[in-house]
């Protein structure tokens, strides 16, 4: 959320104060500390919802800007962006037949991949 409890506490706090010097003046102090802890209780409880709720409307906004933007966006990307995406993860993972690691019959594929390692180590 955008604040943490603190927040929530002080204002409560601040709430249980105003409500219990106003109180005092015209009641018992048993009713006015009564009346303070509701307040501060009512305050942070009220608090959270606040805010979980202007959250909720600032998401809720930003998804469908997002979806109102995605619609141009898709129309101006052609789908040669996309294939190139694909093409360079099949260069970086060959596929390697199971017939020819087991026969033996490509002796230059533990070349390859090694060469393929050295590589990816030598990037990071």
């Amino acid at each position: 959320m955008a604040a943490n409890w603190k927040l929530n506490a002080i204002l409560g706090f601040i709430a249980f104060l105003l409500t219990y010097l106003f109180s005092v003046t015209n009641n018992t102090w048993q009713t006015s500390m009564l009346r303070a802890c509701l307040g501060f209780v009512l305050f942070f409880v009220l608090g959270y919802l606040l805010r979980f709720a202007l959250n909720q409307m600032i998401i809720k906004q930003n998804l469908n800007a997002g979806q109102a933007n995605n619609p141009t966006e898709e129309s101006k990307t052609s789908p040669d962006m996309t294939n190139q995406v694909d093409v360079g993860l099949e260069d970086a993972f060959q596929q390697i037949p199971l017939q020819s690691i087991h026969k033996g019959e490509n002796t230059k594929v533990p070349e390859e991949i090694s060469g393929m390692i050295r590589n990816w180590t030598t990037q990071d």
